[in-house]
């Protein structure tokens, strides 16, 4: 019996990974993370983090991040446990630049096909960095059924601050002879803004008998609340315990979402934990 559930676990997980790897998507990027875990007294746990992100194919980088966050359990039995948590996250964004092409609307020009745009040029915005800070609160409710199988449901409220920034934009035209020319550049500030998000994910995790393997595969559903956004995470993976204060954790994701703030496509992660 044990057999058919670890080969029914590890044949779901593949079974997603093969399907989010057809989607299509415009980027790939790895993570890498770090964090130790301290129990502070009965209950209660603080657990410190340092991120960083690649982007662009992983040519370039996407964030650096450090963060804490202490957790306590409310509700505690043999097989159901509740913790709410809170925690304070600050990032360095890297925007990648942007090419815009330019159309005059205001003069469309009749063809035999039919009315045309003429094409201007194009803005190009050059790339720049940006720090942000998220709060978090919620809680995490845990079943354990027996001792192989668990499932996670977490609840998470998101705020989260955009400092202000600025970059350059560069306004390329097509001069009289229909070549593309520098006709200036401007300074393009980026004001500063607050969004919030409810995230939800739903996670199950297996333990293999006799392996110190824990696959698991979640998914996660990212609402606005102040504004209008639909974020989605599939991820797949699975923790190595090195031993019981230490743990390793690789994983996969598809994520996609339509506000712009990360980009769409895949993710390799690599993960450590120390448990102090």
């Amino acid at each position: 019996m044990n057999k058919r559930i670890t080969t029914l676990m590890l044949s779901a997980v593949a079974s997603l990974v093969s399907l989010t790897a057809r989607a299509q998507a415009d980027d790939f990027g790895m993570d890498f993370s770090l964090a130790a875990e301290k129990k502070l007294c009965r209950g209660i746990g603080l657990t410190l983090e340092g991120n960083a992100r690649t982007q662009d194919n992983t040519s370039k980088m996407d964030r650096w991040s450090v963060g804490a966050t202490i957790d306590a359990k409310v509700f505690n039995t043999t097989t159901f446990d509740v913790k709410v948590f809170a925690g304070w996250e600050y990032m360095w964004v890297y925007n990648l630049g942007e090419v815009k092409e330019k159309y005059d609307e205001e003069n469309p020009v009749l063809t035999p096909e039919g009315l045309v745009i003429p094409y201007e040029g194009y803005n190009e915005t050059h790339p720049f960095w940006r720090d942000r800070h998220r709060t978090n609160v919620g809680f995490s409710a845990s079943y354990k059924p027996n001792k192989r199988w668990s499932f996670q449901l977490k609840e998470t409220f998101q705020y989260s601050h955009y400092a202000k920034a600025e970059t350059t934009k560069d306004k390329y035209r097509l001069d009289d002879d229909d070549n593309i020319y520098l006709k200036g550049s401007e300074t393009d500030y980026k004001r500063a803004k607050d969004r919030t998000i409810l995230r939800s994910r739903l996670t199950a995790q297996y333990n293999i008998k006799g392996l110190p393997l824990d696959p698991y595969a979640s998914a996660e559903y990212g609402c606005g609340l102040s504004y209008t956004t639909n974020k989605w995470k599939f991820t797949a993976g699975t923790d190595y315990k090195i031993n019981k204060q230490n743990i390793l954790t690789v994983f996969y994701r598809f994520q996609t979402e339509n506000d712009g703030d990360d980009p769409d496509g895949h993710i390799i992660g690599l993960g450590y934990k120390i448990k102090l």
